[in-house]
Order: C-alpha cells, then sequence, then structure tokens
C-alpha cells in the first residue's frame, strides 16, 4: 500500500511519525512519504520519501495547497493526519480525485491546546477556544478511523464517533535505538536534565528550584544540569535564562537547543535520576508525557509531577515517584533517598528496564498497529 503521513505540527523526523510508525509500515513493504509543513526537505531516509515544506508563515489556505500538490503525484492509498489542517487536505484532496483515500487522525495532542490560545486574552480567548474546538469536531469527521495516543484524549472522539474504529497506540519507544545503560552512580555527584519546552509551566522554575533547595541540604553535592529545548516566546526565554543565574557555583549546565531523536537519546544517557516538574493545570493533568517512556528505557529512576493521564497508564511506582511539583522540600527527600540508599536506587533502575522490556516498548504494539493499518 502507499501510505502518506501528513503533519503540519512535528518535524519530518519526529520521533513517532518517522521512527516508529514509518519505519515499520516500511519494512513491512509499504510505500510511505511524509509531508510535513515545518520546514523544507525532499530526500529519501531508509527507504522513507521525505517532500516537506517550510509552512510556518502560511496562510492555512496554502499550506493545504501545498500538502496536495505534494499528495498528488504520490497517489496514497491512506493518509494519516496528525492535526486538524492536515484532515482538512486529505478530504479536499480526496474530493479532487473523486476517489474514496482512507483517512486516518493519529492524535496525541489537545486541540486546541494552550499554545494554540496563549495570544489571545479574556473573552477573545472563549471565542478561539470555540472556535478551534468546533474546527477540529468537523475536520474530525472527515477520518474514517483514530489512532489514540492516550486514553484521556481518545474520550471525546469516542463519544462522538462511537461508529467509528480506532485503536490505543501509545508513546512506547522502539528499544532497538535506547540500549540498556548500566548506572553508575558517583559519590557526591548528580547528573540531572531538564528536556522539552523551556517554560515554567512546563516545570522549568520548579526544577531550578528544586535544585537550589538540594544544595541548601546538600551543600558538598556537585551537579551536573543539562538543559535539552526551545522556547516559544522571547518573554519564557528572558524568564528561564534568568532563573539561571540563581544557581550556586557548584552547579555546571550545559544548554542545548531542540535536539532530533538520536541526538536527544545520546544527551540524556548520562543521566542519574528524571525529573519532570510540570504544573498540574488541566492540559497537563490529562496529558501522557512522551519522555516518561524514553526515561524508563534507559533504566533510571523518575520523579513526575502527580497526574491522572500517568496513574490510569503507568505503573510508576515500581520505577519512581508522583509528586506536588511545588513541593520542594518532598521531591528533595525522595533524590536524597535515592542517594542515601544505593539499593533503593539501583532496584529502581533495574525496574525500569524490565517494565521497558516487558511492557513499555514498541514491539510489544506494533503488530496491532500494523494489522490495524492493513485493514483500513
Amino acid at each position: 500500500m502507499k501510505i502518506s503521513f501528513l503533519t503540519s505540527g512535528h518535524e519530518p523526523f519526529d520521533d513517532r511519525i518517522f521512527y516508529h510508525m514509518a519505519r515499520s509500515l516500511c519494512d513491512h513493504n509499504n510505500n510511505i512519504l511524509i509531508i510535513s509543513s515545518k520546514r523544507h526537505l525532499t530526500d529519501v531516509s531508509k527507504g522513507i520519501k521525505l517532500d516537506c515544506f517550510a509552512g510556518d508563515n502560511q496562510t492555512k489556505r496554502e499550506k493545504i495547497n501545498n500538502f496536495i500538490e505534494r499528495l498528488s503525484p504520490f497517489k496514497p492509498d491512506i493518509i494519516i493526519c496528525s492535526e486538524p489542517l492536515t484532515l482538512l487536505a486529505a478530504k479536499r484532496y480526496s474530493k479532487r480525485l473523486s476517489e474514496k483515500i482512507r483517512i486516518i487522525y493519529d492524535i496525541t495532542e489537545w486541540y486546541p491546546s494552550k499554545k494554540n490560545l496563549r495570544d489571545y486574552k479574556n473573552l477573545i480567548r472563549w471565542f478561539y477556544l470555540i472556535k478551534l474546538l468546533l474546527f477540529n469536531i468537523y475536520t474530525a469527521s472527515y477520518a474514517d478511523s483514530f489512532i489514540f495516543g492516550e486514553w484521556y484524549k481518545s474520550r471525546p472522539y469516542r463519544i462522538l464517533f462511537p461508529r467509528k474504529g480506532f485503536i490505543f497506540t501509545s508513546y512506547y519507544p522502539d528499544l532497538k535505538y535506547i540500549p540498556a545503560i548500566e548506572p553508575n552512580l558517583v559519590k557526591g555527584k548528580l547528573r540531572l536534565c531538564f528536556s522539552g519546552k523551556i517554560s515554567l509551566e512546563k516545570g522549568y522554575g520548579n526544577f531550578i528550584d528544586v535544585i537550589q533547595k538540594l544544595i541548601e541540604l546538600q551543600k558538598d553535592i556537585k551537579l551536573e544540569i543539562k538543559i535539552i529545548g526551545w522556547y516559544e516566546s522571547e518573554d519564557d526565554k528572558t524568564e528561564c535564562r534568568h532563573l539561571l543565574n540563581r544557581l550556586d557555583q557548584n552547579v555546571s549546565v550545559e544548554l542545548f537547543d531542540k535536539q532530533s531523536f538520536e541526538k536527544f537519546i545520546e544527551l540524556i544517557k548520562e543521566t542519574d535520576i528524571f525529573l519532570d516538574l510540570r504544573y498540574n493545570d488541566f492540559e497537563n493533568q490529562h496529558c501522557l508525557s512522551i519522555k516518561l517512556f524514553y526515561y524508563a528505557a534507559l533504566g533510571r529512576p523518575v520523579i513526575f509531577s502527580d497526574t491522572k493521564a500517568i496513574r490510569k497508564e503507568v505503573e510508576i511506582e515500581k520505577f519512581g515517584f508522583l509528586v506536588n511539583p511545588f513541593n520542594y522540600e518532598a521531591i528533595v527527600k525522595i533524590i536524597l533517598g535515592y542517594l542515601n540508599d544505593e539499593n533503593l536506587y539501583y532496584q529502581h533502575c533495574i525496574n525500569a528496564r524490565n517494565m521497558a522490556e516487558n511492557y513499555y516498548n514498541w514491539e510489544k504494539i506494533k503488530p496491532q498497529f500494523i494489522k490495524f493499518i492493513s485493514l483500513q
């Protein structure tokens, strides 16, 4: 079959789209094309065609026309869409052909999300919330079936479109990309990292405050910190960069921009404990972090904000803790507990990798995904 992935929000080499879904389908003798509007790229990589364009500054109409222009010579049998705009492009392409093209909506984000509404205030924000929500429902009606990345995000679509087929395909990594890394906890030293969107809402401020509290209670500890990610506004950049100046001199910090999937894994391999202390707002409460499964695959303990999504879908107590992200003393107590009790630390390292090998890995869910697509 010919299968095309359309995305207006993800890079061409997105870990879920390229490294997992597309590569698995390609390995099963399907002809794959990825079209992303995030940057210009025409290439063939690992047997997968990429025909992408830089569309961030284009109008919706221009983006849709660009998607259709690239779909036309490929003539896909199935189009897998990641956003409402790409569903509209897929439907218009199908209408032009006067043929039935199977359209699948892969849902991994809330729509509209906070980032879609960040430029609007007060009543105008509510207007755009309703407008974008209706747009999402309208375009979702074009989908013949759904792929859900997690349970909470599936609920609105399963209620609104009860007769449409669906599959749950979570964010588990293929372990061929993430080898088992032996833990190497060095006395008097701790390696931490923050990754993703760099903002207070995503827990960056909490992360820095925990480091400060840790230094206060353990003055002789040497901390090595990696910050890997991007800013969505100049205000975020100014505020978050300012927080770094508050850190003690015995904290070494390395800053990295947003990385490709493989480079990201390389950068985070040398981390002792993973922290994710995002705010407990509605969106974060009902979002399952993709990075959580990468951390487990690396075989490291995790300390995450206590969210409904994690409680529902992950047995995190076997390799980490859920916390109030603003209770810095409790979080530092957990970190010191790991440092003072090596048996607990190494047991959680072993448990994390075991959970990845036995449950949270792509090979476990790939056959169902391939079968679902083949039956469309």
